[in-house]
């Protein structure tokens, strides 16, 4: 069974991190999420799995009220103008996104991101609820939205992802 202290130690360690966008890039969206973000989490990987590591349960993003909702199983059946899946992509992998909306008041453009999750509100809109590049917890209807683009900046959830 492999430790932490094994991997860390592996003479391998090199060519994974140099060979990292060559194994996955053809599997995985673009960009990947960040070797060093990998490597960092294996300490608290294996800490969880020896049992030395409690996982707090972080907060929903929630603002208003919201109904639950359940992603498609199937990329084919999102019926929506943007590409969500990479937007589900980029919160998995705990990757800011470039997200474009044009909302009916409010600021309009791009901005970058935080992806927590999707949910029907009351109305019956599909939105995304996401940590504007101001810092603020926002949610945002999914049929205002233009584009998505997933980047290689790493963030540190504050909230639970749920995609």
């Amino acid at each position: 069974m492999p430790t932490a202290a094994t991997i860390e130690t592996s003479p391998f360690r090199a060519e994974i991190e140099s060979e990292w966008e060559n194994m996955l890039g053809h599997q995985l969206p673009r960009p990947l999420a960040p070797f060093e973000g990998f490597w960092d989490a294996l300490d608290d990987v294996f800490s969880w799995l020896a049992g030395t590591r409690q996982i707090h349960a972080l907060p929903r993003a929630e603002v208003g009220k919201v109904t639950e909702w359940e992603a498609p199983k199937a990329i084919t059946s999102w019926r929506r103008q943007v590409p969500l899946e990479l937007l589900r992509y980029g919160a998995r992998i705990a990757s800011r996104s470039t997200s474009t909306t044009a909302p009916e008041r409010g600021r309009q453009g791009a901005r970058r991101v935080e992806p927590y999750s999707l949910r029907y509100t009351q109305d019956g809109n599909l939105v995304l609820f996401v940590v504007n590049d101001q810092g603020f917890l926002r949610s945002y209807r999914v049929d205002r939205i233009a584009a998505i683009r997933p980047t290689s900046v790493a963030f540190t959830p504050r909230f639970r992802v749920e995609f």
